[in-house]
């Protein structure tokens, strides 16, 4: 029998003691504030007065610890909804937010860009826009819109397979909806071009920071090739997968559907293979809504039984919503542990200074030679940064020029293997696609390879820095780090863009006069001679006088058909052809540079950075000793005070320490698989 998962602490619970510590770490600093402002620095100063003013550390702690906790109120668990074109993901979204009318649904039209759904506490929509001449480092450009005008914003023109839109980015919609407050995101996927070509590529990098995907088949038939290699690409890319299928009011076969497509997920995409399904009807969801709203509510709670939905819902709450919550909650505590443990550093070691311990001189000496040795041009962490700037700018090119000829292969099998019309109306959306793709691939490259330089600078300078918690001693913080060392530059983001890359040229189609008196000839002439052998062999055959002009004529008409049909297919595919190498040289230009910049750019604030904190750290330790020089002198009398103060302040400090601990214990319980797993 399965043992009951042990209850999570609330997050209620969690979030009280992150404001008490910010609070307890905010009065300790201005009380350390006060008493350096109290005292004549020429002047012997009182032993309890000499603990210093406020480092730079201990406001960013607090910092980060009011934004981690401000994520766990306003963060939520980021379900991407995926699935090939006219599954229905724009319906089931709308029905799982109870907003039929939300995102377009209508047969002809299509999303051409990503739409965000979360919770808000009043309905509106906002499309984030670009413009050709905005700075690549510039984020979007807010506009509000209607709710009802997010078609215009968001899809694709059906005549010309183009989002309506060129400037929009994404569109975001906020809903004051229970299941978007439970700690829900909702991620409509472009679906114009299904999960082909460039939009599997953009729906794959969309999976990089998506807790969930929701995968919307429907009950029409079996998985397709294209789904089942989307899966089997996506394994890799979130921990979870909920199936939905659609349109059980359509086909009665559904059940026979779903058992095929677990055999096929078992054979093609085993990772996927136990992944629960969930049969809906967005139809009968849609009616149990306007049931509701007619205030019929026994046929609306009918109607919702029926629609399949009330399962689903539960699932993304206990299973998706909550586990995200638990980890953001996490978060909150290890970056608590780690703002407790510098000030708690700070008082024991001014304790053992009290206590007049007679190595401690000698240990914060040491230290300070120690730091000596990191400011020299040459010092090793100066040589890893040079290094690791070096190495991933190489990757980050060597990444882009291989997503390059990914971008140019799928294009060139569309163009080879496309007819023309669908090539004309597709080929410049499923660019579209494939570069938007380049761009979040290179991002979360980017985002990756800073963080691992930023910590194998950090290694280099932490044996150093963190001999200022109490040299050495641990300090009960998560992850041991010390003053200084929490640099945190990869949050402020790492989007590397072409200046001109976010407006990519348009399409230009080629035109041919074939019409007229020479066009008629010119189209007619090459397949006469043909058409006239055809009609005398005919003619030979059967001994008839009019079978054979009928015959040359018919095969004229189909040698000139197949000619044009020919022509028309050398012009559209030279067009793209043209198209594709117009963006590929976009590209190659401007990226390869944009990438140097950035890195280069980040890497000097990363130095920078790390020269302040060292800077901070030679204050601090160059005031511990003549803190400790000065007790050395002090009267038993204020030795015994400034001891019971400092006594009663780590008291305070170890008890929100031995709280976080005992929260990180119980939401690390509770990060178990969950044993009712379907």
């Amino acid at each position: 029998m399965t043992p009951p998962r042990p209850e999570a602490p609330s997050r209620a619970r969690v979030l009280d003691f992150a404001a008490r510590t910010a609070e307890l770490l905010e009065r300790a600093a201005r009380a350390r504030a006060a008493e350096a402002a109290d005292t004549d620095p020429t002047a012997d100063r009182p032993a309890d007065r000499a603990a210093g003013t406020p480092s730079d550390g201990d406001g960013d702690g607090v910092r980060r610890l009011r934004d981690e906790a401000a994520r766990a109120v306003d963060g939520a668990a980021t379900l991407v909804v995926v699935g090939e074109k006219k599954r229905g993901k724009s319906s089931t979204i709308n029905s799982l937010v109870g907003v039929p009318d939300l995102l377009p649904v209508d047969a002809d039209v299509a999303t051409g860009v990503h739409i965000v759904v979360r919770y808000g506490e009043h309905p509106r929509a906002v499309a984030h826009l670009r413009s050709e001449g905005d700075a690549p480092e510039a984020p979007p450009r807010a506009e509000p819109i209607p709710l009802e005008g997010i078609a215009e914003y968001a899809a694709v023109d059906p005549r010309t397979g183009r989002p309506r839109r060129l400037d929009v980015h994404h569109v975001e919609v906020e809903l004051p909806v229970p299941l978007l407050d439970s700690g829900l995101e909702l991620v409509d996927t472009p679906g114009v071009g299904g999960l082909v070509g460039g939009h599997a590529e953009l729906a794959l990098a969309a999976l990089e920071n998506a807790d969930a995907l929701v995968f919307v088949v429907d009950g029409s038939s079996e998985l397709t090739r294209s789904e089942l290699e989307f899966l089997g690409r996506a394994t890799e890319r979130t921990a979870e997968t909920v199936f939905v299928l659609t349109k059980t009011d359509s086909y009665d076969a559904w059940p026979t559907v779903v058992e095929r497509n677990r055999e096929l997920l078992a054979r093609h995409a085993p990772r996927h293979a136990e992944a629960p399904w969930f049969p809906v009807s967005n139809r009968a969801r849609r009616d149990a809504v306007a049931a509701a709203d007619a205030g019929e509510l026994q046929e609306a709670a009918e109607l919702l039984e029926e629609s399949g939905f009330e399962p689903l819902e539960a699932l993304l709450r206990r299973r998706i919503a909550a586990r995200a919550a638990e980890l953001r909650l996490a978060n909150v505590v290890h970056v608590a542990l780690a703002a407790l443990g510098v000030p708690l550093a700070e008082q024991e070691l001014r304790l053992r200074s009290l206590q007049q311990e007679p190595g401690l001189a000698a240990e914060v000496e040491r230290a300070e030679e120690a730091l000596r040795l990191l400011q020299p041009e040459s010092a090793q962490w100066r040589r890893a940064l040079t290094t690791g700037s070096r190495d991933l700018k190489n990757t980050l090119q060597l990444g882009f020029r291989r997503s390059l000829n990914d971008v140019r292969r799928v294009a060139e099998e569309k163009i080879a293997t496309s007819e023309p019309a669908a090539l004309a109306e597709e080929f410049p959306a499923e660019l579209e696609a494939q570069v938007e793709a380049v761009w979040l691939q290179l991002d979360n490259a980017a985002r990756r390879g800073l963080a691992v330089l930023e910590e194998r600078v950090r290694r280099e300078c932490s044996t150093v820095l963190d001999a200022g918690k109490a040299d050495g001693k641990a300090d009960g913080s998560a992850d041991g780090s010390g003053p200084g060392t929490e640099l945190a530059l990869v949050e402020d983001g790492a989007v590397i863009r072409a200046e001109r890359g976010t407006l990519l040229p348009e399409m230009v189609h080629s035109t041919h006069r074939d019409g007229g008196p020479l066009g008629m000839l010119e189209n007619v002439m090459p397949s006469v001679g043909t058409a006239a052998t055809f009609g005398t062999v005919i003619g030979l055959l059967t001994s008839s006088v009019l079978l054979p002009a009928v015959a040359s004529y018919a095969m004229l008409a189909v040698l000139t058909r197949r000619r044009r049909q020919r022509a028309e297919l050398g012009r559209v595919r030279g067009d793209a052809t043209r198209h594709l190498n117009r963006v590929l040289t976009e590209l190659t230009t401007e990226i390869p540079a944009q990438i140097t910049d950035h890195v280069d750019g980040l890497a000097d604030r990363l130095g920078l950075a790390l020269d302040r904190a060292i800077a901070d750290e030679r204050l601090r330790l160059e005031r511990r000793l003549a803190e400790h020089r000065r007790n050395l002198a002090a009267s038993a009398a204020e030795l015994a005070a400034a001891r019971d103060r400092t006594r009663r302040r780590i008291g305070a400090l170890t008890t929100l320490r031995d709280e976080a601990l005992a929260l990180a214990h119980g939401l690390a319980a509770t990060g178990r698989p969950d044993p009712d797993r379907s």
